[in-house]
């Protein structure tokens, strides 16, 4: 009593009163202290006058005076006028910003805690410092003073003033004071799994968003969100978690060129950490976070129990579904040439394993396996002819894990709800996210393929020899509104963009560029069919898609005089000037240059005429023609009756082709049916590709030597190469014996040497006294050849 009477006499002198808690040291004695004491304080009542040491308002001066040796206050200004410009032009676009940060106030309040953000003293002065082991002054002096060192360490050029998501949970010291100390052990997972891993080599739910942003120079949204969103979870019961308006003010800022943090973009990676994060919760009005694992890590635990190899099944089940058969065949995960056929049916879209070809984005040459199925075909492994008839699609090697991850996610979450017993632990809200998550994983998986299988092959001559002139091109990423049931769409749009196929809404084709590109040099005449054929083995054409556009550069071709179309069947011809038929695909149906068509003396539609009997009435005279198969009678190869007098015409040209033997007998027997004992000419023909080729170019110069008297005439043509096309060699030869013989050891040697090989070998016999057909020289030439094995040939005869 003395004391306080003491102390109340004075000027300047305060008795202070001090006990320590209930969980302090020494509670027991300050318990019974306290009772000794009862009765003291009664008595100290009557004089005390409570005295608040720091009014809420005061709060920012005292932070900033205890932690810094002066403030600038003109810098101080020149900050708030720009947040508050920044805010006031964000709130114009409608972005969702609280009310409050519009206000004249909240520009004094922002002037006064510079150089913090007003959102940063609050949350720690208004949430954190009601956690009861938090001290309010000294525990929000020791974290700001550890976010102040740090941010003087590093110097980041954007810290305008000092945010909520500034500070480094990354740092053990402060993730410390905001976990153990305040008695939330639990939160450091929270910390770990979401916002900041502190192991090296491994990076939390935020870190692996922000990853792309902070390599394209952009800030760490997700960081920043996972933060403050953080320091408003740690308070228990309803204050506990931030609404996204508030989030959204204490994450942006300006960046003191008159813009600054979109909202926008902001938003999008909020909603992208809402889906990544094992312990964020959004309820509709709040985002927090608590302890107890979310939907998101449920699934992500279920996800480990499923393997990568159900994962890779799931995946080639889903690419046989999203690479369906129309325009294309689909062949699925070849391995062998022998894989896709080797032919000018349906073009062939070969899908490679993502497991057997991986490509990398700075590559463009063709993989290995891929290059080998399209330079061959079959189990031997012979050259493919027609390599314009099958593309190739692959897997980038930069999606593939990511792809079969994203499968093993939908996997996990099939088994958890198809699991009745495990759903019925959920509740209703849950059981409805998990249905969700199952439907929009089923779309994230065909999203990854799609990603994943992006480089498409196709052969185009503009491509470089040393990639087997196979060009790459990359296929439009698609989002999840955009992707295709049908991914064989999106490769057709592709190549009709390159102009790289044929379908029915494309122009017409130009005949004369078919005609250059399709056929050979100095040939004469092709089928329909062999045309079609064409589109197949000529990478210089196009993929040829829809027959009716072939249909129309025939008649293009007949309407600007490139060919004639002949009608074996009707055995008529057409050409520009005749009304036109029906235009078939087949092997009845023929194209002639016009020259050989007039060669051949073909009856045109329109313009032929049958013979007058007994002459013509005008005084000219009329050739007269073979009734069967309308050619002179002097061309005629059907030797039958005309005019019923029974004369047998004797015909101008005896074919024969086949094996040797085959070729020979035929010429034997039309000469036996026609009497005909003597030929003038015999000529030998053999064309093909590759070994066979090579072996007849060799018997056909061994042979001639043997073929006995006789003046013979010889034509060669030759394309080879060499070494995957790097080299190659040409001969277009026509002459004599003595001629030929200096160069045909030169040209046999090449194309036994050559890797691809085309050649065509015609020896003309002329023979002054006559062949015999039954003599010993025509069954020599045969017997030769035969022994020589030679393959399939054409042999024409004409009669002395």
């Amino acid at each position: 009593m003395s004391l306080l009477e003491f102390a109340s006499s004075k000027r300047r002198c305060l008795v202070v009163l001090t006990l320590a808690g209930e969980s302090d040291a020494f509670a027991a004695e300050t318990e019974a202290l306290r009772k000794k004491l009862a009765e003291t304080l009664q008595i100290s009542a009557r004089q005390e006058r409570v005295l608040t040491p720091t009014a809420e308002g005061e709060i920012y001066a005292i932070v900033a005076h205890r932690l810094f040796r002066s403030v600038d206050c003109e810098a101080a200004k020149e900050t708030y006028e720009t947040y508050m410009a920044y805010y006031a032009a964000l709130a114009a676009k409608d972005a969702d910003l609280p009310q409050r940060c519009l206000r004249a106030g909240y520009a004094s309040e922002m002037a006064s805690a510079y150089p913090f953000h007003p959102e940063l003293v609050t949350v720690l002065n208004r949430k954190t410092a009601t956690i009861p082991n938090f001290n309010q002054t000294r525990g929000a002096l020791r974290l700001l003073a550890w976010t102040v060192r740090r941010l003087w360490a590093a110097q980041p050029a954007d810290a305008w003033l000092i945010h909520p998501y500034h500070l480094d949970l990354a740092q053990p010291q402060i993730a410390e004071d905001l976990t153990s100390r305040l008695d939330r052990p639990k939160f450091r997972q929270v910390i770990e799994a979401d916002i900041a891993s502190p192991l090296l080599g491994t990076s939390s739910h935020a870190q692996e968003l922000d990853g792309p942003l902070v390599e394209a120079q952009k800030p760490p949204y997700a960081g920043r969100l996972a933060t403050t969103i953080f320091l408003h979870s740690l308070t228990q019961g309803i204050a506990s978690g931030v609404d996204p308006a508030d989030l959204l003010l204490a994450t942006v800022q300006p960046d003191g060129q008159g813009g600054g943090d979109e909202p926008a973009v902001v938003g999008k990676s909020l909603e992208r950490l809402a889906d990544k994060a094992w312990f964020l919760e959004y309820d509709g009005h709040r985002y927090r976070f608590k302890t107890e694992p979310s939907i998101n890590k449920i699934i992500a635990d279920e996800t480990v129990q499923v393997g990568s190899s159900k994962a890779k099944v799931e995946i080639e089940g889903r690419i046989r579904q999203i690479w369906k058969k129309g325009y294309f065949k689909p062949v699925y995960f070849p391995v062998e040439a022998a894989d896709v056929d080797d032919d000018a049916d349906l073009p062939k879209l070969a899908i490679m394993h993502f497991d057997a070809v991986k490509v990398q984005a700075d590559d463009p040459a063709p993989p290995d396996l891929v290059r080998k199925i399209y330079e061959y075909t079959g189990t031997l492994e012979s050259f493919r002819a027609y390599q314009n008839n099958v593309i190739f699609l692959a897997a980038d090697a930069d999606q593939v894990e990511h792809m079969v991850e994203v499968a093993r996610r939908y996997l996990a979450i099939g088994r958890i709800v198809g699991d009745a017993g495990r759903m019925a632990e959920f509740n209703k809200e849950q059981q409805e996210k998990l249905r969700k998550a199952k439907d929009a994983a089923e779309l994230d998986v065909r999203i990854a393929i799609t990603k994943a299988y992006r480089y498409l092959y196709y052969p185009t001559p503009d491509a470089p020899k040393a990639h087997a002139f196979l060009r790459r091109e990359t296929l439009p990423a698609q989002d999840q509104g955009e992707v295709e049931k049908d991914q064989t769409n999106v490769v057709l749009r592709v190549l009709r963009a390159l102009k790289k196929v044929l379908t029915a809404d494309d122009d017409v084709l130009s005949a004369i560029y078919v005609k250059a590109k399709a056929w050979d040099h100095n040939q004469v005449s092709m089928s329909t069919e062999d045309l079609r054929r064409a589109f197949a083995r000529k990478i210089a054409l196009r993929m040829l898609l829809d027959v009716g556009q072939l249909r129309r550069t025939i008649k293009n071709g007949v309407d600007l005089k490139a060919w004639v179309y002949y009608d074996s069947a009707e055995e008529f011809g057409y050409d520009h000037e005749s009304p036109p038929p029906a235009w078939q695909i087949s092997d009845e149906a023929l194209l002639y240059t016009p020259a050989e068509a007039t060669r051949l003396n073909i009856r045109i539609k329109g313009k032929w005429k049958p013979p007058e009997s007994g002459g013509a009435g005008d005084g000219q005279t009329t050739v007269a023609t073979c009734p069967v198969c309308g050619k002179p009678e002097d061309q005629c190869v059907c030797g039958i009756s005309v005019g019923g007098g029974g004369v047998k015409l004797t015909p101008a040209r005896l074919p024969g082709q086949g094996a040797v033997a085959q070729a020979f007998g035929q010429i034997a027997d039309l000469c036996a049916e026609h009497k005909i004992t003597r030929l003038r000419r015999l000529t030998v023909r053999a064309e093909g590709l590759g070994k066979q080729a090579a072996a007849d170019v060799r018997g056909l110069g061994l042979a001639i030597p043997q073929f006995g008297k006789g003046r013979y005439a010889i034509e060669q043509n030759i394309i080879a190469t060499f070494g995957q096309g790097a080299e190659s060699f040409t001969l277009n030869f026509r002459g004599g014996w003595d001629r030929y013989k200096r160069l045909k050891s030169l040209a046999e040697a090449f194309c036994g040497e050559a890797d691809e090989l085309k050649a065509t070998m015609r020896v003309a016999g002329e023979f002054e006294d006559g062949l015999e057909v039954a003599g010993a020289q025509f069954a020599t030439m045969r017997d030769v050849l035969a022994t020589l094995e030679m393959g399939k040939i054409s042999v024409e005869a004409i009669p002395a």
